[in-house]
């Protein structure tokens, strides 16, 4: 639930002012005839085409086939359901009681939207006809074919309809002629291809506003035409071979022999062809078959995949314009809508998008991600009450994780309420196990081979390989239908996707599936899947061949390679990786500033600083940041460092110093640093250390330039930086801060960079040399300590300073823990565990035997008996001159804990724990 692809999305959006709507946040109810539906797709499902033959109506034009026919007709429409993966999707409120559509999606890949037509009859609702994107839409399009000579302008004042039709045949006229003005005249064509884009978009606005509510609202409208009779059926039947090929990713040959049996099915034959076409890269033969086809055509699929085809090519007008065709010939769905949104989004296109996603709040959707979204456009404009209510409707449609909730940043002041702590416990050890009240109050018997289990009010069936989700289904659960809460869904979802790698290792190296927004969704939730088991060589090979040129591709995608390539000590590679995105327009054009940011950020990471400079000036452009400009700051002065300072080197560190700081001070803290290595052997072994840049800084530029605030007080990104140049003495709380920041690069080295952010945090803290440390459990009561599963994500991601606060205080007690309960022994254990690849649950489970809630209540009760602050009965000193020799040459003395003058003030330490503040990039 709200993927990180989607979250990055949005940042682009949130400066966008767009009118006032009002927020229902309230989902639909299953209809009855979505119910029969549900209950028809499952029969479908588990007993094949032959199950539904049985459940047409009597009116049905498929029935009036015979069995045999009419089973073929249905599987050709639907496809093989072998290895399948349904959902229902909302439809507006006028077909609700006449029309189902299932999102439809095929091992290859291939996606496809069947319409169910129901009737009722008698008690029972029946299938009149199933209806596919193929197919000729029934619905007339508000734009009719481009005219071959547009007609003049009338003088006349026309009713606002007819005013945005006029703007659409414009626009389309005007489409159709930049073709011949481009060979022209380059300037003529561009203003043909804008008045064109400006004509079009903006007649579809005013008419699809006009007629939201006949087809948002209205009650009584026929939802679809009277059904054909028999003899003008369209037969698809001939196609069923290829339809089979197409869904199970086999080659499809040549299509040329169906030609003969009619025009629809050569139609329908192209059509899915130029899918495979679009897939597998084939992209001046998936255009030549839509060019095939009127403009804008009735066909809704031939619309999607123009839309498609003109967003991979980035043709921001032609993609919008298709998008809109497509949506205009409904029937009006969530799913489509929610496809046109993020196009829309990717093409620049914000406040368009956003009207796409307000209309599924209005019709009511049950898809929880479009709740979860809202809230965080309301969040970000200080709408917290109506952001809380969106948050709390996603939430019980379906339950995200709370680490996936703090991830969307945007939502950090919404889930500190207390209204959004009713729902959503923070410190609970558990994930909370959400139930809807109207669970299986309105029960279907499942077929024998079916599994259920629900999420909120989502239901998920399964029957062997084959899956059907039903948004704000659970009162169709069977009753006893196992409730999982979101952490278990996540990761049994992970599985699956770690289990896809293979299947789709076939086709992921291809732009051309990135078109397709189910097989998008696939490559990236495995790609996501495989960084977070650091499973880096077999994330680089399902990325490899994807070109940073693709507009259409998650940026996600891109920086997750790099980071791929970098734990596998391709630096060079990774460095060109993300040189060519910066240089490619397709980041640019999404107007996306928290991508350009995040590029910035890692091109910084690798020394590419002017790069890095030029990525975050276009976000500034897109979103003014303070932010951003301290990073700017940052990276300028991080060159200066690089290029300008003097250098001090010691065995395992390259010391560099401006040059009004004594190279007496520069050996002084290389020693210090030498003598620090030693003695943490203990609790990090890194035998074969790397040597490490530290770079020495004046305070003033540290807390001006590089932090921003007086509580950082040292920094390590890939190199350390602290402020202690002119420190003349260096009692143990000045020795902590570059204690700290050498654990971060000792431990960094030690797991391959694998260690989370809570480890790396709690371990700093707990080597640092000081007398008396802040324990979490004599701070916070049971609700401000954070439950252990969270605290990773908190410290990586959460804006608000006060949570990162308890972070780091929870962080040091964990570790104090596992040292308590298991010795040095069970960190240096956990460090191999990540070394190894392993996630924080994996490593708990490997030293603990649990899972992370049981380690999280044994440490809650162990801390309850710890209420104490941490002390440390013996530090190692470096503030005697005479003995710092033997300390460098012999390892630190210990002697008794003492109080000194010198020491940072508390405000300094701060709430921040004193540590750094940096955020070690994690995919």
């Amino acid at each position: 639930m709200i993927p990180t692809i989607r979250r990055m999305c949005l940042q682009s959006l949130l400066a966008i002012a767009v009118v006032p709507s009002l927020i229902a946040a309230n989902a639909r109810p299953i209809s009855e005839a979505e119910r029969a539906a549900v209950d028809h797709a499952l029969a479908y499902l588990s007993g094949g085409p032959d199950a539904l033959v049985q459940r047409l109506s009597s009116t049905s034009p498929i029935r009036k086939l015979g069995d045999a026919d009419a089973a073929k007709e249905i599987e050709v429409r639907l496809g093989p359901a072998a290895n399948t993966k349904w959902e229902l999707q909302t439809v507006v409120p006028a077909l609700a009681d006449k029309a189902a559509v299932f999102q439809i999606e095929y091992p290859s890949g291939v996606d496809e939207a069947a319409t169910f037509e129901l009737t009722k009859e008698g008690a029972e609702y029946k299938i009149e006809n199933i209806r596919i994107l193929a197919e000729e839409s029934r619905q007339k399009p508000i734009f009719p074919p481009t005219p071959a000579e547009p007609e003049k302008k009338s003088e006349a004042r026309f009713p606002a309809d007819t005013v945005a039709l006029a703007l659409g045949l414009a626009g389309a006229a005007i489409a159709a002629a930049a073709p011949l003005a481009r060979r022209a005249n380059k300037g003529l064509a561009k203003l043909a291809i804008s008045t064109a884009t400006i004509s079009a978009i903006g007649g579809l606005a005013v008419a699809l506003v006009l007629s939201d509510h006949a087809r948002i609202g209205q009650k009584h409208a026929p939802a679809v035409a009277p059904a054909a009779v028999a003899d003008t059926f369209p037969r698809l039947a001939a196609l069923l071979e290829i339809r089979r090929s197409i869904a199970s990713g086999a080659d499809v040959g040549s299509i040329a022999a169906v030609a003969t049996r009619g025009p629809l099915c050569r139609d329908v034959a192209q059509l899915w062809r130029a899918q495979i076409d679009l897939q597998q890269m084939r992209i001046d033969s998936a255009k030549k078959t839509l060019a095939s086809f009127p403009t804008p055509s009735t066909i809704p699929l031939v619309e999607i995949l123009r839309g498609r085809v003109a967003l991979f090519e980035q043709d921001e007008s032609a993609s919008a314009i298709a998008y809109e065709h497509a949506v205009s010939l409904g029937p009006g769905r969530d799913g489509l809508w929610s496809e046109t949104a993020h196009a829309l989004l990717a093409l620049g296109y914000e406040d368009r998008s956003l009207r796409y996603l307000e209309r599924l709040d209005r019709i009511g959707t049950r898809d929880a991600d479009s709740y979860y979204t809202l809230a965080m456009f309301r969040a970000a404009r200080n709408k917290e009450e109506e952001a809380e209510k969106l948050l709390e409707t996603g939430w019980s449609l379906r339950p995200a994780r709370r680490a996936d909730v703090i991830g969307a940043q945007i939502l950090w002041s919404v889930i500190r309420t207390p209204e959004a702590a009713k729902f959503m416990n923070l410190s609970e050890p558990d994930e909370s196990v959400v139930t809807s009240p109207a669970t299986s109050t309105r029960a279907l018997a499942l077929p024998l081979a079916a599994t259920a289990r629900v999420s909120g009010d989502y239901l998920d069936i399964a029957i062997a390989d084959e899956q059907l989700g039903v948004p704000g289904g659970a009162c169709l659960a069977p009753a006893g239908s196992p409730a999982v809460d979101a952490a278990t869904w996540v990761r049994n979802e992970n599985e699956k996707a770690l289990h896809d790698y293979d299947r789709l290792l076939a086709v992921a190296g291809t732009a051309g599936a990135f078109t397709q927004p189910s097989l998008r969704q696939r490559i990236t939730q495995t790609a996501i899947a495989l960084a977070e088991h650091n499973r880096w060589p077999e994330l680089i090979r399902l990325t490899d061949g994807l070109s940073p040129k693709s507009e259409h591709i998650p940026p996600l995608l891109f920086f997750i390679r790099a980071t791929a390539l970098q734990r596998v000590q391709r630096i060079v590679e990774a460095k060109q990786l993300l040189t060519a995105v910066a240089s490619g327009r397709a980041l640019q054009r999404r107007r996306d500033a928290s991508a350009l940011e995040e590029l910035g950020e890692l091109l910084a990471s690798h020394d590419l600083y002017d790069d890095a400079v030029r990525m975050l000036d276009k976000a500034q452009s897109i979103k003014q940041s303070e932010r951003v400009e301290q990073t700017v700051a940052q990276i300028q002065m991080n060159k200066r460092l690089a290029t300008k300072y003097s250098i001090y080197t010691s065995g395992h560190f390259e010391v560099h110093y401006p040059d009004d700081v004594s190279p007496v001070s520069a050996k002084l803290i290389g020693d210090i640093l030498e003598a620090e290595y030693k003695r943490m052997q203990v609790w990090v072994p890194t035998p074969e250390f790397r040597p490490v840049v530290v770079n020495i800084v004046w305070w003033h530029d540290f807390k001006s330039v590089l932090t921003g605030n007086e509580f950082t007080l040292g920094m390590y990104q890939g190199k350390i930086t602290v402020p202690l140049a002119g420190i003349p003495i260096y009692p143990p709380e000045i020795v902590a801060i570059l204690t700290h920041e050498l654990l971060h690069a000792m431990l960094a080295q030690a797991t391959n960079d694998q260690a989370p952010r809570w480890f790396q945090e709690g371990m700093a803290q707990r080597v640092e040399m000081v007398g008396v440390m802040r324990n979490a459990f004599n701070m916070y009561d049971d609700s401000k300590l954070l439950a252990f599963s969270l605290l990773d994500r908190v410290m990586r991601e959460s804006p608000d300073p006060e949570m990162i606060g308890e972070g780091y205080l929870m962080s040091e007690a964990a570790i104090r823990y596992i040292e308590a309960k298991y010795g040095k022994a069970g960190l240096v254990k956990m460090i191999e565990q990540f070394r190894s690849g392993a996630t924080t649950e994996d490593a708990i489970q490997a030293l603990s035997g649990g899972t992370m809630a049981e380690f999280d209540r044994q440490f809650r009760q162990w801390g309850r008996s710890e209420q104490r602050v941490f002390e440390t009965p013996i530090v190692a000193r470096y503030d005697n001159d005479d003995e710092l020799q033997i300390r460098v040459r012999n390892g630190p003395a210990a002697t008794p804990a003492q109080p000194t003058a010198a020491a940072p003030t508390e405000q300094q330490r701060g709430k921040l724990g004193g540590g750094s503040l940096y955020p070690l990039k994690r995919p």
